[in-house]
């Protein structure tokens, strides 16, 4: 019997002892310091992978449709580009849907100039189709090519907003992929009217 207050009073001592210790107070007020810091690094590196992930995806998808387009062995038609766009989208699968341009240029050597064969845009409004005059200001986009080579020009544009406020701001993601056709000497298009 007397073993059970001799248990409870080394107790009580080691309980008021730890009370009073204060070794680990520094380490408590670091870590409530750097905690808000650590926080903001993760959701700041959360914020920046989905901007670079977003990128990546609208330039990989852009690619992709060109790579599509340049293999054609008969004319596009708008039926056709329209698709492309719809699977855009869906490889994007971003809150914005991605604006798109399909257009078919050929270099005139006698003009030293790359001129419109034809341009359709998704989009009239935020991207108008080219002309062979508009054209020029992406001149030195576009790659050194022989004497009536044709190229196959696709450009994509969507938005892109952070999914926290961290310092990102929205910005618009632009991609401009010119592929020579794979297969014919130039892919046609039957349905310029059709063109938004």
């Amino acid at each position: 019997m007397t073993g059970n207050p001799g248990l409870l009073g080394r107790l009580c001592h080691r309980l008021r002892r730890f009370g009073r210790e204060e070794d680990g107070t520094a380490l408590l007020v670091e870590g409530m310091l750097l905690m808000p810091m650590l926080i903001w690094a993760a959701f700041g590196l959360y914020v920046y992978w989905d901007a670079f992930r977003t990128i990546n995806q609208v330039q990989k998808a852009t690619y992709t449709a060109s790579d599509a387009l340049s293999r054609m062995e008969r004319n596009a038609s708008f039926t056709y580009v329209n698709g492309l766009s719809n699977a855009m989208t869906y490889l994007i699968q971003n809150d914005f849907a991605p604006v798109m341009r399909y257009s078919s240029v050929i270099w005139v050597a006698a003009r030293n100039r790359y001129e419109v064969q034809w341009s359709c845009s998704m989009n009239r409004s935020k991207m108008p189709p080219w002309t062979t005059t508009t054209l020029q200001t992406v001149a030195t986009k576009l790659p050194i090519s022989d004497n009536a080579q044709t190229l196959i020009l696709v450009e994509s544009s969507t938005n892109f907003r952070p999914a926290l406020n961290i310092g990102l701001n929205d910005f618009v993601i632009r991609q401009f992929v010119a592929t020579k056709p794979r297969f014919v000497t130039q892919v046609g298009f039957n349905d310029v009217g059709n063109c938004n």
